[in-house]
């Protein structure tokens, strides 16, 4: 399978499939007070969705209702007061 990857800052900036050992290689971009409402959006459009990782520092915008699928937020080494109202915060330390 491949894993479906969106970067948000004010939209959505990548939107890609890709097979699981291309993301030893894969750049991310943006950084800095994102918005995730577009990408979780647009995920929410998609009947397939069941899960999806947000991975932050915290210091983002995102959809106040509950999205249609499991959100896992995996702060890495971020804002220690991040407390989505929705979904699990699991912390990554790097």
């Amino acid at each position: 399978g491949q894993v479906h990857i969106l970067q948000c800052d004010v939209g959505v900036t990548a939107d890609e499939w890709l097979d699981p050992a291309e993301l030893l290689s894969y750049k991310v971009t943006g950084f800095g007070g994102s918005d995730m409402s577009p990408g979780m959006d647009q995920l929410s459009e998609d009947p397939e969705v069941s899960a999806v990782l947000v991975l932050t520092d915290g210091y983002i915008t995102f959809p106040a209702e509950e999205p249609p699928y499991a959100v896992l937020w995996g702060l890495v080494d971020g804002w220690p007061d991040f407390r989505p109202t929705y979904g699990t915060v699991v912390h990554v330390k790097t």
